[in-house]
């Protein structure tokens, strides 16, 4: 499993708002892009990637931009990624919970399953609050 840019700029996006937001004031994708040197279009799939997870919200208007639906502290990194990625299971077989017929009976079924369980344990393990700069 490998993370793609899209995940990786998706992590770094909400990272960029927490740590420029004080929660009332939206931060604008365009200050977002010049910060963290994304393309503002190739931000703009993240930002609507993200708003559709659920955890953004826009602002309209000239001071416009985004804002979190929720306190950092309770979006897990799992979910971030999840979210851009589409998922990140190691195989198809366990891609959105399902597995296929011949998991019974796969003898590497078990190897990629637990893969699997370590990858989630460790993103749903981390919170966008502990990305954060101390």
């Amino acid at each position: 499993m490998m993370i793609s840019t899209k995940g990786r700029y998706a992590l770094t996006t909400l990272i960029d708002i927490a740590e420029n937001s004080d929660g009332r004031t939206p931060v604008s994708i365009k200050e977002i892009s010049e910060r963290r040197g994304i393309s503002l279009k190739y931000l703009e799939q993240i930002i609507a990637l993200m708003v559709k997870g659920g955890f953004l919200r826009s602002v309209r208007g000239a001071r416009g931009g985004y804002l979190f639906t929720r306190p950092a502290s309770e979006i897990a990194v799992g979910d971030i990624l999840n979210a851009a990625e589409g998922t990140l299971a190691p195989v198809e077989c366990l891609m959105d919970g399902k597995s296929c017929e011949k998991s019974a009976t796969c003898p590497t079924f078990p190897l990629y399953r637990e893969i699997d369980e370590a990858i989630y344990s460790v993103v749903n393990r981390y919170h966008l609050s502990d990305l954060l700069k101390k």
